[in-house]
């Protein structure tokens, strides 16, 4: 049996950050235990090819998760891509560097989250980053994180700053900066033009280094064990054997929004009657583990704009210059290979009396749909339209006390009255865009949207065609309230030497990509680990 200091499960956005900052201390002994592969090569480091190849399916990267039939989306069951390896998220998806809004934090601080506000939480937001535009007092410049502008030269950015300009949007220089609302460019998690997730930035340089340092990919956890109400490992699958790791301080769990709250599930932690009904025993009976599940509903429109290779389309024009674009590439990283797809964005109020916006939309330089499952034989562009504060919840639950069987995901999408009504207006706002002066001489036609004209055909688009923007949170959500797992120090409640590091700890979900602010709540939840166990009574329980 192999014993360390801390065992943090999931090499995620917050795990990694966790296993790398608890690992300064030389004195300790830290192991990172991910599920999935420490992928290396063209899929790990070019974004757009890592896309295009990983996100449309299930694969050894991706959980591909797909979600109970939907009420609120007519029964659909939605695909649900998902991170699996070194990176997590961070290895597959946009890569967006996004906050969310200052208030978000705010409100979870009002929520009885001491040391959660806004002005708590922005140095570890400046902690972690290596900004390499913005010098101010929002951002840092000497973190593991290399933050930077995209590197595709792509003209579309100008192309679509001046259709938003005339439609009366306002230019926002900085998202995470004094204000959010507005259109730019985005800012991503790229380095010199090639992905750059938590594991490149936290753990891979360290490997080999740090000998208190250890990394375990391809290592599924199947559950925490405890004596009595304290975490003491956790059981794990190495070649095929199951194999009991031992902890002598903490076990971290950090597997983010769905899998945190499996895992504990699987452990006994949760509601007492469905662990039972399980035949799971239960250690701690919490009925707010796997509850308030929530994410950011994402509504397509495409729009076709003939002959213009600028633009993702299937074409022998196109296919010559990404032909051309390889050697772009390999030779000084720019060009059309160094996308993300979803090289511009913006936040929307839709009122003046709005505190804050409350919808996101996105522009890609392409024409797809189906989480890139549907590519159309088209040049043109998408453009998404995200809810950023869904009033509807969600839950996960376990179908079987099995590790390697998939939960139940209900996302609950437009289960609460006041969402659709929201979406819709920020859907058609955004189609608006595509009316202004610089688009209409552009754009040929709406190919999934251009029978829509009352507010009732754009709800039943939405209901159609509406899916996730991959930002699940919320099911191990913080709190001192009946529903909450954890404390604002991340303890899980009732239990010792466990804690939740995670997007799952939000009790309210961000305004924004949320892969940023896991970022973050991994940089602080390390903190509060290390500060506890300074004090003298950190060597005897949690």
């Amino acid at each position: 049996m192999q014993e360390f200091d801390y065992i943090v499960v999931g090499g995620g956005p917050a795990g990694c950050v966790v296993a790398s900052r608890l690992s300064e201390d030389r004195g300790v002994h830290v192991a990172l235990v991910e599920a999935g592969p420490d992928r290396r090569g063209v899929l790990a480091n070019c974004t757009a090819a890592g896309m295009v190849a990983l996100v449309p399916r299930k694969n050894a990267s991706n959980y591909g998760f797909a979600t109970t039939a939907q009420a609120g989306l007519k029964q659909r069951s939605d695909f649900h891509p998902l991170g699996r390896g070194l990176g997590g998220g961070g290895a597959i998806n946009s890569l967006m560097y996004l906050r969310g809004h200052r208030c978000d934090y705010d409100d979870w601080a009002a929520m009885g989250n001491p040391g959660w506000s806004y002005a708590d939480v922005l140095p570890y937001f400046k902690k972690a980053e290596n900004n390499q535009t913005h010098h101010d007092a929002f951002h840092g410049d000497a973190g593991p994180l290399w933050v930077e502008e995209l590197r595709t030269d792509n003209p579309y950015h100008g192309i679509v700053k001046q259709a938003c300009k005339e439609a009366g949007l306002p230019f926002n220089p900085d998202f995470n900066g004094a204000e959010q609302e507005g259109y730019n460019s985005v800012q991503v998690m790229m380095k010199n033009g090639e992905r750059f997730h938590t594991g490149k930035a936290y753990i891979n340089p360290h490997l080999g280094v740090r000998q208190n340092l250890t990394l375990m990919t391809d290592t599924p956890c199947l559950r925490v064990l405890f004596e009595g109400k304290r975490a003491v490992g956790v059981e794990v699958l190495r070649g095929g054997q199951r194999q009991a790791l031992r902890c002598r301080r903490e076990v971290i769990v950090s597997g983010g929004g769905i899998l945190s709250a499996k895992l504990l599930l699987l452990s006994g932690v949760g509601p007492g009657a469905d662990l039972q009904g399980l035949g799971i025993p239960v250690v701690r009976a919490l009925p707010g583990v796997g509850q308030n599940l929530m994410d950011h509903l994402d509504f397509i429109q495409g729009y076709h704009i003939p002959g213009d290779t600028n633009l993702l389309g299937l074409s022998p024009a196109f296919a010559a210059k990404l032909m051309r674009a390889f050697g772009q590439y390999r030779r000084a990283r720019r060009g059309m290979l160094a996308t993300n797809f979803a090289e511009l964005t913006g936040f929307m109020r839709l009122t003046p009396q709005s505190p804050r916006p409350e919808i996101q939309y996105e522009f890609l330089t392409g024409l797809a749909s189906s989480h890139g499952r549907e590519i159309y034989a088209r040049h043109g562009m998408s453009a998404h339209t995200l809810l950023l504060r869904p009033k509807s919840r969600g839950s996960v639950k376990l179908v079987s006390p099995d590790p390697a069987q998939a939960p139940a995901i209900d996302m609950g999408y437009l289960s609460h009255p006041d969402d659709l009504p929201i979406l819709r207006e920020g859907v058609k706002r955004v189609a608006k865009i595509f009316e202004t002066p610089t688009f209409k001489a552009r754009v040929k036609g709406d190919l999934l949207n251009g029978h829509c004209v009352t507010d009732a055909d754009w709800e039943d688009a939405i209901r159609s065609r509406a899916g996730t923007n991959y930002h699940p949170v919320g099911t191990c959500a913080m709190g001192s309230g009946a529903d909450a797992v954890v404390d604002a120090q991340l303890r899980v409640h009732g239990l010792q030497g466990l804690r939740v590091i995670d997007s799952s700890i939000m009790p309210t979900i961000t305004g924004g990509n949320t892969m940023a602010p896991s970022i973050m709540i991994g940089e602080k939840g390390a903190d509060m680990v290390k500060s506890y166990w300074k004090q003298p009574h950190g060597a005897t329980a949690t």
